[in-house]
């Protein structure tokens, strides 16, 4: 009750605005919530290789515009509120029963400097949502470098090996790992791998929006 009681004070003094556009009034606007538009089914899986790990990888909206903007203020800009926001974008397409949702983990020294794992706010909302369990007990047991700006093999040698299953053997039969953004599915790989060899039968991965890849053009070639 006083938390609300001082969030309500704060607001009054500082409202929030919106990540994306600026307005006030709230962290996440209508107008630019209306902007986001889910890729169409075909476009949502990312493909994998023949002796990929995972069953299959879906980004359901394209990471671009205020989108882009609201997911990177949500990981980087202590926006955890958000996660009430956005987690709602993905409540209409759960296709799954009888699966476990796990978020993908941060390395604790990560997640001790960011106060949370982004991953895992949107997955405990989708679990309250979907009414399915959820676990964390897939940890990142190897810090990593960032992601962002590597190509797709340094993005998989960047995170093979990097998380280890630490409950209950066996691991869950049929997992669902949740993330914020998929852009080569190298993470969830790695992830689905560790599952794998802790015993799980089948791993998928969805996230919140995906990178669309533009192909190399020519021009782009170094000479």
């Amino acid at each position: 009750m006083i938390n609300r009681l001082w969030n309500s004070l704060l607001d009054l003094v500082y409202p929030p605005r919106c990540y994306s556009c600026g307005k006030a009034g709230t962290q996440f606007c209508p107008t630019c919530l209306a902007e986001c538009i889910p890729l169409t089914p075909p476009q949502r899986p990312q493909p994998l290789a023949a002796d990929s790990p995972l069953e299959r990888a879906l980004g359901i909206y394209p990471f671009q515009g205020s989108l882009r903007a609201a997911i990177h203020a949500f990981k980087y800009q202590n926006a955890h509120p958000l996660a009430q926001i956005l987690a709602p974008l993905l409540f209409d397409f759960c296709a799954w029963q009888n699966v476990v949702l796990m978020p993908v983990p941060l390395h604790g020294v990560r997640k001790r400097e960011r106060g949370y794992n982004q991953a895992e706010l949107l997955a405990r909302n989708l679990a309250k949502a979907w009414q399915l369990p959820l676990s964390t007990d897939l940890q990142r047991v190897r810090a990593t470098e960032h992601q962002v700006g590597q190509q797709a093999q340094a993005r998989a040698n960047n995170v093979a090996g990097a998380f280890e299953w630490r409950g209950q053997q066996p691991a869950p039969s049929h997992v669902l790992l949740i993330d914020d953004v998929l852009t080569t599915g190298s993470t969830f790989e790695a992830c689905a791998s560790a599952l794998i060899a802790a015993g799980s039968t089948a791993v998928e991965g969805l996230a919140l929006a995906k990178a669309i890849i533009k192909p190399a053009s020519p021009l782009d070639s170094p000479e």
